[in-house]
């Protein structure tokens, strides 16, 4: 139960998105880690030696994402060292292997065995890097992440076409337009001006954003082009399997979390039993647990609140605190 209060603090307090330091942790900011990515190292003033890796998604902030930023603070307001990394095709809106990669490179290079939390696709780049590890992590969470990535950027990319009768209430479908016009920014006539727009609008979807001056963007740059066809063109279909958490089941050997919201719209939420599926098939044995809910939005807290979920959700989570 303590570990229950002690991470319903944490999530209180990351709800405050405001940027700046905080006097009750230390942070070592962009640090070169090992790997050569630039990391956040968020330290405890009292340490209880339970570390954390904490992975974006598909955010063009990368590690300074104000979300993430808020979590690990947060976290290591209670005791909980963290690593917060920038994964570089992420943090491009692309989908690239060396991700995987680097993510190997620098689970490896940890000065303990790490819990790891993955959000969104952070999520599936975390089931593949630790997978066959020498250096297993303690604790694994997936937070509205991928099983099959080929299925899911074909489902979107079908989604992407189909324009809602009011977008401003479909927000994922507005931020994947603005993905996808960012994606193909080289091809896309935008000035330099209006790409600036569009990337400052990407940088603040998530934080408190603006929906209606994204779909007003939509509607007077991008227009009813099909774009969704160039992108399917472009983009490289062994580098789609390779990330695919089902066609590559993941060999654990730590207990695994998979939450995820029901009412995705940018991650279906039938993908979480593709994933608990996958891991399954590579890891038998070890504890995995699902819950799909609506306490969740994508990956951030919902407004929801019923106290028997409310409980379920921090019992599964409360190894993020432990060493």
């Amino acid at each position: 139960m303590f570990d229950w209060l002690r991470l319903a603090a944490v999530f209180s307090r990351s709800r405050d998105l405001r940027p700046g330091a905080d006097p009750r942790c230390t942070v070592d900011k962009d640090v070169r880690a090992g790997n050569g990515w630039k990391v956040d190292r968020f330290r405890a003033k009292q340490p209880t030696g339970a570390y954390l890796v904490l992975l974006h998604g598909w955010t063009l902030r990368g590690k300074d994402d104000l979300r993430l930023q808020a979590f690990a603070r947060s976290l290591a307001i209670a005791g909980v060292e963290c690593c917060v990394p920038t994964l570089p095709g992420l943090a491009m809106l692309t989908f690239d292997r060396e991700d995987v990669a680097g993510l190997r490179a620098l689970l490896d290079d940890s000065p303990s065995p790490p819990g790891i939390i993955g959000f969104s696709l952070g999520g599936g780049y975390a089931l593949l890097a630790a997978s066959g590890g020498p250096r297993q992590p303690r604790f694994l969470a997936s937070v509205g992440g991928y099983g099959d990535l080929s299925a899911t950027f074909h489902r979107s990319t079908e989604w992407g076409r189909q324009r809602p009768s009011d977008p401003t209430t479909h927000e994922a479908w507005v931020y994947q337009k603005l993905a996808l016009a960012w994606r193909l920014r080289e091809v896309v006539p935008l000035s330099a001006e209006t790409r600036d727009e569009l990337r400052s609008l990407l940088e603040s979807f998530c934080e408190g954003h603006n929906v209606a001056a994204a779909w007003d963007f939509c509607q007077r740059v991008l227009g009813d082009t099909d774009w969704e066809t160039e992108d399917e063109r472009r983009q490289d279909a062994a580098t789609l399997s390779a990330l695919s958490v089902a066609e590559h089941p993941p060999e654990l050997a730590c207990p695994v979390v998979i939450l995820h919201d029901k009412n995705d719209e940018t991650v279906p939420p039938s993908e979480a039993q593709v994933v608990a599926e996958a891991v399954r098939r590579g890891s038998p044995g070890i504890r995995i647990e699902v819950m799909v809910t609506d306490l969740l939005q994508h990956v951030t807290p919902g407004l929801t609140w019923r106290p028997r979920e409310v409980f379920h959700l921090l019992r599964l989570l409360s190894p993020l605190l432990r060493r």
